[in-house]
């Protein structure tokens, strides 16, 4: 019965900006001059000169919130005060929404800090209430936010259970009224006007006012108390956008203070790189090249590109190539705030592997030239590709590691050796002598369209001792020897 109903949970975050501060601090080494004490009183402030937020010294020290920017200072000297960035919460809290999608498909934002979530449809995935609660209560206690919610039939309800701090995650309609009811008509988001009125008529709670026919409250005090008990009540639908995946990845995040060092940016990058894994997740996704760029004061930047030849989503595995890229790079000017984008990322299938693959190494190939290009420069690092030559001194050379490479169409048929000897070395007669030819002649020529001609029969022989020989006689000189190669 219950599982059939439409509930509704509201997520309230009263204190986003500063959380997010505690958050970067966390992750950031000792305090540099520039930054902030969060040790010490500190407070959020709006434009109206207000107290928003406040940190646990702060509350300690007496204030409170909502206190005027005059009485706060004279109460606590020490008080720091940072502004507060309606923007920046904003993003906080899309980025939230994103964190949550993977659970629940129907989430909409809310102008004052909330995340409205739609229940009904994932009580029967998750098997129940219970299971599903315990999962995103997992989630948001790996994000960090401090945060207070309730439930309801109603999003109007929910909302304002939640911002009371109510914190209970029922689906009882009845005990859901019982405490609406006892909500005080100061925390109903009424405007001042009515708040007033209401005072005067003795109405404190809003249960007194539900009690009233709502016939009457229209009469007394028009269309908009109309419009609000409807939305309490569930006779009008709230109007809600749902968020939905979004489509390209990119980040940013303003430092809490000017870092001038680039091993301290590692902190604050792994909030950005765990973003990205959330991202490749959802989508089941690998990335393959990734843009940071470093915003510096006077407008100025720098932007690293991060590469991974086997394709990465863990946030730890990007990390890692991006220290060792910071560990090369130096800061032309303090850095100021961070911007992570998404390049270039294919599906995750081509990283599968099979049941009885067999054990591996720490590394892969892929991702130890990867680790090799982040600390060297990807233009130190090459591999040995063959070349469309007959002679074997010249049919390799080292190109850029994991180019791609154009085959050749018959070179592995042939019979060749595992070590070459370049230059090639002229045998004595005695060493001759002791040589037993087995196979051959092969007769290689080139060089003829660039003058530099080459005629040359090739034998695999095996000397006295044993060892098998890639040997060859120039036609030039049919009775010189020349060793080429040892076949392992």
């Amino acid at each position: 019965m219950v599982a059939q109903m439409e509930f509704w949970l509201y997520l309230y975050f009263p204190q986003l900006q500063l959380d997010k501060l505690l958050l970067q601090h966390a992750t950031t080494q000792a305090l540099d001059k520039d930054q902030l004490d969060l040790t010490a009183p500190l407070a959020i402030v709006g434009a109206d000169h207000q107290l928003l937020q406040l940190n646990t010294a702060a509350r300690q020290a007496g204030l409170t919130l909502g206190m005027g920017l005059a009485s706060a200072a004279a109460l606590c000297h020490q008080l720091q005060l940072v502004p507060h960035q309606a923007e920046q919460e904003q993003q906080q809290l899309e980025q939230l929404a994103q964190l949550l999608y993977q659970y629940c498909a129907d989430i909409a934002l809310q102008p004052d800090s909330g995340l409205l979530l739609k229940l009904s449809p994932m009580l029967a995935l998750y098997g129940g209430a219970l299971q599903f609660w315990q999962q995103l209560q997992q989630v948001l206690q790996q994000a960090g936010y401090q945060y207070h919610f309730a439930t309801a039939q109603q999003p109007l309800v929910a909302r304002l259970l939640a911002q009371q701090g109510w914190d209970q995650f029922l689906l009882q309609s009845d005990k859901i009224q019982q405490q609406l009811k006892a909500l005080p008509l100061q925390q109903a988001q009424l405007p001042d006007k009515l708040q007033e009125q209401f005072q005067r008529l003795g109405l404190i709670r809003l249960g007194d006012l539900l009690h009233i026919p709502q016939a009457e409250l229209v009469r007394r005090f028009g269309m908009d108390m109309l419009q609000y008990l409807q939305q309490l009540t569930g006779a009008k639908p709230a109007l809600l956008q749902f968020i939905q995946p979004a489509e390209q990845f990119e980040q940013q995040l303003e430092l809490l203070y000017e870092m001038e060092r680039s091993d301290q940016l590692l902190g604050p990058l792994q909030h950005l790189f765990s973003l990205l894994q959330l991202y490749l997740q959802q989508r089941d996704q690998l990335a393959y090249q990734l843009e940071l760029c470093l915003l510096q004061r006077q407008e100025q930047q720098q932007q690293l590109q991060l590469h991974s030849a086997q394709g990465e989503y863990q946030s730890k595995e990007w990390l890692k190539l991006c220290a060792l890229q910071l560990e090369r790079l130096k800061l032309k000017k303090p850095v100021i705030q961070l911007q992570l984008t998404l390049k270039r990322a294919g599906p995750r299938y081509a990283q599968y592997k099979t049941l009885f693959a067999g054990k591996q190494q720490l590394y892969s190939a892929l991702q130890l030239v990867s680790l090799l290009q982040a600390r060297l420069g990807k233009e130190q690092v090459k591999s040995p590709c063959l070349h469309n030559d007959l002679l074997p001194e010249q049919a390799s050379h080292y190109a850029a590691a994991l180019e791609p490479q154009a085959a050749i169409a018959g070179h592995l048929a042939a019979i060749r050796p595992a070590f070459l000897v370049n230059p090639p070395l002229a045998l004595d007669p005695d060493q001759q002598q002791q040589l037993q030819l087995h196979c051959g002649p092969e007769r290689l020529s080139s060089g003829w369209w660039q003058q530099q001609s080459q005629h040359r029969d090739y034998y695999v022989g095996q000397n006295a001792q044993g060892q098998w020989l890639w040997l060859f006689r120039d036609l030039q000189q049919p009775e010189q020897l020349y060793l080429q190669g040892y076949f392992s």
